[in-house]
């Protein structure tokens, strides 16, 4: 991948070379006292099952140890997300007036930041459906993340959607997939953040977020940033985009 875009940063920042991740990318921040599995850690969904598990049970900790005020920060955040999403949805849609979502399956429920999503969606006269609840496999028994039959399949029901959305992470496509998809397929957003509010995320690597955003399978992809670069972009200044900027970015191919 030659350049992604970082969001509010006014420009492009170079990606990292093989075995490095987006360059200017800060590590994410803690949340409620808890490191975020999957970043910056040894608790990578590539790992062993160990590793997986041990990543599962903290996320688990995450969810359930956050004082009142960190969980109004967690709901304000997922719900900040939503917003956006919908923005960039909106925008990626253009005159289509359907979004299909594909969701997470045995996962708790829809999650704040679903919920945000689509009622953003509905105040802009869209209106949401299922395509697929997908089925990311046991985080005590080996990798998670949303198969690559099960997004292709997706695609395929949702040709005539004016876009899909992921808050199911980005696809697990192998080597040539890719191929398969319809130059003309609805441009797909992700969101691939550790956690959507009171429900855990599907984080994804930078590179494989790269490799998708370069071959054109994804349009644009949400993934946890950090306060420090919320410092470094103007962006615009209303309540709900500037707790966007504290706690997420958006990586896209400069047109």
């Amino acid at each position: 991948m030659d350049r992604i875009e970082r969001h509010f940063n006014g420009g492009t920042v170079p990606a990292g070379g093989p075995g490095t991740g987006v360059a200017g990318r800060s590590a994410a921040p803690a949340h409620c006292g808890l490191p975020i599995p999957g970043r910056g850690s040894a608790f990578g969904w590539n790992g062993n099952a160990l590793r997986v598990a041990a990543a599962f049970l903290a996320g688990l900790a995450f969810l359930t140890s956050c004082a009142p005020k960190e969980t109004k920060v967690l709901v304000q955040s997922s719900e900040a997300l939503g917003a956006v999403l919908a923005e960039e949805t909106v925008r990626a849609a253009g005159a289509q007036k359907r979004v299909a979502i594909i969701s997470p399956a045995h996962w708790g429920g829809t999650s704040i930041a679903e919920e945000a999503f689509t009622a953003a969606l509905q105040k802009q006269g869209l209106s949401t459906f299922t395509v697929k609840s997908a089925d990311l496999g046991d985080p005590m028994r080996g990798q998670v993340g949303l198969k690559s039959a099960d997004f292709l399949e997706a695609l395929q029901q949702a040709a005539d959607a004016g876009a899909v959305v992921s808050f199911a992470g980005a696809p697990l496509l192998q080597p040539g997939e890719g191929a398969r998809l319809s130059p003309g397929h609805p441009p797909v957003l992700v969101v691939a953040t550790a956690t959507l509010g009171k429900v855990r995320g599907v984080w994804a690597n930078p590179e494989q977020l790269g490799r998708l955003l370069d071959a054109k399978v994804i349009q644009l992809a949400i993934v946890d940033g950090s306060p420090e670069s919320a410092a470094q972009s103007p962006g615009k200044t209303d309540a709900t985009h500037q707790v966007f900027a504290q706690h997420y970015l958006i990586l896209r191919r400069p047109d």
